[in-house]
């Protein structure tokens, strides 16, 4: 997850002395980051804090070897060091955890372990853990189907700034899922998921304008958002793109 991605990096510019970035929320796994070098140096500065009893070095070590930066790609070292830091307190490690058997990964798939993995994360205030709930009963998996409960998860950590909580409130609204089909609506979650860098809010944003659904229609708006979240890596943003009307 970007999100992951953005917050293990953090991490690991702060420790090495570079300037702090920003985390931000959606659901991929891009290529890219600080050489490998650095990862290494990271690594050694995340097992002396670890060692220590720190729950987000521990989480820290989790995502490297999520990600495979500086490592040897590896689920189950992801989890063990996860777990380590759920058990220590650490909220985010708590959702981490249940994302891994939400996809199967170094696991077998297991939505109710997800789920409970998510409700921990939830508990203790993690928005990423939140938002996965909502997509959970969002799309049925391992609940029942309800968008009421999904939106009221997506609004929790909305509230707490997730980003692609802020985008799948934009879906329901847009869809009327649970909802009074709202497009004004829609479009204000979109922008500011948007305006959080979520780049399948940005190609939504597009749709809207290239539809005129609850704005002008506009082939030229369309184009400016499909381009920005083109740029920033969504694939139907670059495919809507050469398929809008030349106008």
């Amino acid at each position: 997850m970007t999100s992951r991605l953005l917050i293990a990096l953090a991490g690991l510019l702060f420790l090495l002395g570079y300037a702090t970035c920003t985390a931000t929320a959606q659901n991929s796994k891009p290529d890219g980051g600080a050489p490998v070098a650095d990862y290494q140096q990271a690594r050694k500065q995340y097992e002396k804090a670890a060692a220590t009893g720190d729950a987000k070095a521990m989480t820290a070590l989790g995502d490297l070897y999520y990600f495979g930066r500086g490592v040897t790609q590896d689920y189950q070292q992801a989890k063990g060091w996860y777990e380590k830091a759920a058990a220590a307190g650490n909220a985010r490690a708590m959702s981490y955890t249940g994302e891994l058997y939400d996809h199967g990964e170094g696991v077998t798939q297991d939505y109710q372990k997800a789920r409970q993995w998510f409700e921990r994360g939830a508990a203790a205030g993690d928005a990423e853990g939140m938002n996965n709930l909502g997509y959970l009963y969002d799309l049925g998996k391992g609940v029942p189907q309800d968008y009421q409960k999904a939106r009221e998860w997506y609004g929790k950590a909305a509230a707490l700034g997730n980003p692609g909580a802020m985008s799948h409130l934009g879906y329901l609204y847009g869809q009327g899922l649970g909802v009074t089909q709202d497009y004004q609506v829609a479009k204000q979650w979109y922008e500011k998921a948007a305006a959080a860098e979520d780049a399948g809010a940005m190609d939504s944003l597009g749709v809207l304008y290239e539809n005129g659904y609850g704005v002008p229609q506009s082939y030229q708006k369309a184009k400016e958002w499909y381009e920005k979240a083109a740029a920033a890596g969504n694939v139907d943003a670059q495919r809507r793109l050469r398929t809008l009307p030349n106008k």
